[in-house]
């Protein structure tokens, strides 16, 4: 999820604010410069810093968030990462009424497809959020994204509908493709290829999208001359990214198109 990561600039905008009346000058400055690394997507740079806040005064709130944050993007182990889950769990519980620490648990718990997990602290998350907080927009749509892979379509459907009409959803991909995995959960298979196509209007190398177009026309639709474009498309884009698994696993599936 793409775009929950900018959401970030501006909860540590906030932090700045609060930070700009501390007479520890020096945390400031480390916190500034952290805010300047995970703007640049310098992950483990911020992440040094947000720690050096912390060496100083661990009960931190923003600091925390944002190094777990950083950390978690930024380091592929296995043991780490989970200890970046476990921080950010911790810190639920140490600042229930802070929507921050909910709303960021729930996203690394999506992040690392908790989906079913995810669903409790993000609707904490919601329910302590302020309406004109610059997180609510991702919120919502990372909420949606947990009812659609949890297969609860009422909830998905009252999250996600709405959105259509609102800005600044309206031109995220990610609500279409929400949407369109909504409509194959509710066999419409044909607003579902509405949906899809419409996310491709805004971003038309969007893989995510381009696949799931692919296999809706090909599996649900029963249209392989759809399917094959679209794959087609898809394998373009794969292989642009260096995605050599998802490259061999749709020629393999063109293939087997190709002969029926």
């Amino acid at each position: 999820m793409n775009t929950f990561r900018f959401t970030i600039y501006s909860l540590v905008a906030a932090i700045m604010i609060m930070l700009s009346g501390c007479a520890q000058t020096d945390i400031t400055q480390e916190m500034r410069m952290a805010v300047q690394a995970t703007k640049q997507k310098q992950y483990a740079e911020a992440a040094k810093h947000a720690e050096i806040c912390l060496n100083y005064d661990n009960t931190l709130t923003d600091a925390v968030i944002l190094y777990n944050y950083c950390t978690f993007l930024s380091d592929t182990r296995e043991n780490v990462r989970r200890q970046a889950i476990y921080n950010l769990a911790k810190l639920t519980r140490i600042s229930p009424e802070s929507y921050p620490a909910w709303l960021f648990y729930g996203w690394v718990l999506v992040e690392n497809k908790q989906y079913t997990d995810a669903i409790e602290p993000l609707e904490k998350a919601l329910e302590l959020i302020p309406k004109n907080a610059p997180s609510l927009p991702s919120l919502r749509l990372l909420l949606g994204i947990c009812y659609v892979n949890n297969n609860l379509q009422t909830k998905a459907l009252g999250i996600l509908q709405p959105l259509q009409a609102k800005q600044p959803y309206q031109t995220w991909p990610e609500l279409y493709n929400c949407l369109g995995i909504l409509a194959i959960q509710r066999q419409s298979y044909d607003t579902a290829v509405a949906f899809f196509k419409c996310g491709l209007n805004f971003d038309p190398r969007n893989d995510v999208l381009l696949q799931n177009l692919a296999v809706t026309h090909d599996l649900y639709r029963n249209d392989p001359a759809s399917a094959k474009k679209e794959y087609i498309a898809c394998l373009i884009q794969k292989n642009a990214a260096g995605d050599m698994d998802s490259c061999r696993k749709i020629q393999n599936r063109l293939r087997r198109i190709s002969k029926k």
